[in-house]
């Protein structure tokens, strides 16, 4: 037993190296991956309410302007059902 433990001592240290950086490090690498993963999630999110709140900056923007524009007249008829003097709106939704 002593002389396989001589003869293969390195091999033994750096297989005892190896699982230690994998598995129980602070810096593992198993717990690499899942920061990594969890970074890409936050970055997909991030991109997401940014596309989301430049669609709202110009819907605020085009509801502050003084006059009716074509947009918010859309939006009104639209979303809120809004009609002009003696006209019927008829919504048609799909199924």
């Amino acid at each position: 037993m002593l002389s396989f433990l001589s003869k293969n001592i390195l091999k033994i240290l750096f297989i005892f190296f190896f699982m230690w950086i994998i598995f129980f490090d602070e810096n593992a690498l198993l717990r690499q991956i899942k920061i990594g993963n969890e970074i890409n999630s936050q970055n997909k999110e991030i991109s997401r309410l940014k596309k989301l709140i430049k669609n709202d900056s110009i819907l605020i923007e085009n509801l502050n302007s003084d006059t009716l524009s074509h947009e918010l007249e859309k939006i009104l008829r639209e979303e809120y059902l809004y009609s002009k003097e003696n006209e019927i709106i008829y919504k048609i939704e799909k199924q």
